[in-house]
């Protein structure tokens, strides 16, 4: 029962670190980001430039999975917004490259995969705890 609680625990810290980026991704979705093609990571004048993330995963030889985070790529998309403050002479714009539709959907799949994560946990328990009794 160990190696499914190890493994429901990696799913549900994978899951965890999704809804992390989502949240990171929406409440950046109208900051600076880097021009495309870019390693910069800040402006000139300063000002943190966003860069958006999605999560990877991947499976572990000895059980569970692995959360990484890789940028996305292209890391910005050009607006036009003339009144922006950080918009250059043509009233361009680089801005996070975001789809809210899909990271709405990325945190509905991180939350499912949250709660079934510990529904194993909770049930291995019980299962462990059945064992014992058995024993005793």
């Amino acid at each position: 029962m160990t190696g499914a609680i190890n493994n429901a625990l990696s799913g549900a810290i994978a899951a965890a670190r999704r809804e992390e980026v989502v949240a990171s991704n929406v409440a950046n979705l109208r900051s600076r980001a880097a021009p495309r093609n870019s390693t910069d990571t800040t402006a000139a004048d300063g000002t943190p430039l966003f860069r958006p993330g999605q999560v990877v995963e991947t499976s572990v030889q000895t059980g569970g999975v692995r959360a990484s985070v890789v940028a996305v790529d292209p890391t910005s998309i050009q607006q036009v917004e003339p009144d922006a403050p950080d918009a250059d002479a043509a009233g361009a714009v680089d801005r996070p490259n975001v789809d809210l539709a899909q990271q709405q959907a990325n945190q509905i799949v991180a939350q499912r995969a949250f709660q079934a994560n510990l529904k194993v946990i909770q049930t291995a328990d019980e299962l462990d705890k059945a064992l014992l009794n058995i024993k005793s």
